[in-house]
């Protein structure tokens, strides 16, 4: 199928937050089983950002050397403060994607930003605040609605921020609202870890139907988060740990499944090689220094025929055509030196397919 470039410069752009769309009637369900299927309403992300004072230990080990090295420059700064044009292209790219999909009607919800008392919430552990990623701090598997365990201290606050954006959404809804356990504020050891958590990220976590597949990096979520999801989720659902390399974040940074049997994998960041349940599926590989610093694995799927990923990936985007898939593209380059792409920042609460 044809490909479909969107031009930023062909769009004007408001660079005051683009609104969600008008809320669903009460009683809208929540749904999600697989990865692909049409994406009916998302959580999105929001531009905000203060660099942390100190960068933890964690990040060093995935983020590029760029980053890392433009993130200490600016230590404890707004990205609107001490980069403005990276912070209005940030703003520009944002508002791109929800322009394309609001376009294709999907509802949107974007989060609102942190209060100054949500922001000082465990300040004295890291002090950063980004709320880029919606992804990682919300979980929706079938109706169950999980707010998650986050492996970094900063990240632990953005559950305010979500509760407020949806809580009126989640009123009347099917949803059955979980919180995980929240990890003891322990602070960043030698290694830079807080604990034993448990830990959960939803940037690590897959759905294959009754089939969950959750990463582990070291960086994120960690067993005793896995073993938490699997009693969560009861004996109707299998919890499939994947072992990946540190180099990374999430699964979701080498992994993508746009449809059954298609799949968009880096596989250098598997520890044990390639999973089981790929083994039949067409792949295409990203190498490791495109799923790094340009996020390649980590696209949004529209649905099982449309993809979204970023205009920097041509190879990538050939190939998809190759295989039938309609490829949107539009840049994120301002978005993926913070390590997340286009799943990163955004969640599923409705996306059509059948068990």
């Amino acid at each position: 199928m044809a490909d479909i470039q969107i031009q930023m410069t062909d769009i004007q752009i408001d660079t005051a937050f683009v609104e969600a769309l008008p809320m669903p009637s009460a009683g809208q369900p929540i749904m999600v089983h697989h990865e692909w299927g049409k994406l009916k309403e998302v959580v999105v992300g929001v531009p905000n950002i203060r660099l942390p004072t100190q960068l933890a230990e964690a990040p060093k080990r995935f983020l590029p050397k760029q980053s890392i090295e433009f993130i200490e420059q600016n230590a404890g700064q707004l990205l609107s403060e001490c980069a403005p044009d990276l912070n209005f292209r940030f703003i520009e790219q944002v508002n791109g994607i929800i322009r394309i999909l609001r376009d294709r009607g999907v509802i949107v919800h974007q989060v609102k930003k942190l209060e100054p008392s949500e922001e000082a919430f465990l300040s004295e552990l890291n002090d950063t605040v980004m709320q880029t990623f919606a992804r990682d701090t919300i979980l929706a598997i079938g109706n169950k609605f999980i707010e998650t365990a986050m492996f970094e201290p900063n990240r632990r606050k953005e559950r305010f921020a979500i509760r407020r954006t949806i809580r009126r959404r989640l009123v009347g809804s099917n949803a059955l609202i979980i919180s995980m356990p929240e990890p003891e504020p322990f602070p960043a050891d030698e290694n830079g870890k807080y604990g034993p958590g448990p830990f959960l990220e939803s940037g690590d976590v897959m759905l294959v139907g009754r089939d969950i597949y959750v990463g582990n990096t070291g960086n994120a979520s960690n067993p005793a988060g896995i073993r938490w999801l699997q009693n969560c989720l009861g004996d109707e659902y299998r919890v499939h740990e994947i072992l990946l390399s540190s180099h990374f974040l999430h699964l979701d940074c080498v992994l993508a499944l746009p449809r059954p049997g298609l799949a968009v994998i880096c596989k250098e960041g598997f520890i044990n090689g390639v999973p089981e349940f790929l083994k039949d599926w067409t792949l295409i590989e990203v190498s490791a220094h495109d799923a790094e610093t340009k996020l390649g694995c980590n696209g949004l799927v529209l649905d099982e025929k449309t993809m979204i990923i970023g205009d920097d990936m041509p190879e990538l985007a050939a190939a998809l055509r190759a295989e039938g898939t309609e490829v949107v593209t539009t840049p994120v380059d301002a978005m993926t030196w913070q390590g997340g792409g286009f799943r990163c920042w955004h969640h599923p609460l409705v996306r059509e397919s059948e068990l």
